[in-house]
């Protein structure tokens, strides 16, 4: 349902440890910024057959309808297939998300220009796409669970 290619219904969820992580990084690094807006980082990850996808979400504390900012980074499966890709990708989907959240809480939330679609970046000689959005992933998955297996979004 989130995945810039409609492949497989069923992915496999990403590290959990990578998760966690990536989220106390996010949470520590925006610590002044998370604790003036009451917000925090919540990550979220899949693994497709024919790519990785990772959103971080940038979510009220006080109340879950408060609009939040969502960032959903992509690489295909290929920048993933050896340990050495593993960890530049990892490395570089931390650097782009810091670019993208340095941007939204210097410029401020209405100063962006969300994205919905898919768009190319490249960083460090590396393609990868994004979408910048203000879909509350956290919702959506809740939606997903209560819908079921067989719900499609095609």
């Amino acid at each position: 349902m989130f995945a810039r290619n409609n492949s497989s219904k069923n992915p496999e969820s990403f590290p959990a440890d990578w998760i966690e992580a990536f989220s106390r990084l996010l949470n520590s690094t925006y610590k002044s910024d998370c604790t003036k807006n009451k917000r925090y980082f919540d990550v979220f990850g899949q693994i497709h057959p024919e790519e990785l996808l990772v959103v971080i979400s940038y979510l009220s504390e006080l109340d879950e309808s408060i609009t939040p900012v969502t960032l959903f980074l992509s690489c295909d499966k290929d920048q993933m297939d050896t340990e050495e890709k593993v960890k530049k990708t990892q490395k570089n989907f931390i650097d782009l998300a810091g670019l993208f959240f340095d941007e939204v809480l210097s410029k401020g939330e209405e100063a962006i220009d969300f994205e919905p679609t898919w768009q190319e970046v490249k960083h460090n000689n590396e393609t990868y796409f994004y979408k910048l959005t203000r879909e509350n992933i956290a919702l959506s998955l809740k939606a997903n669970e209560l819908l079921g297996d067989d719900f499609s979004n095609e």
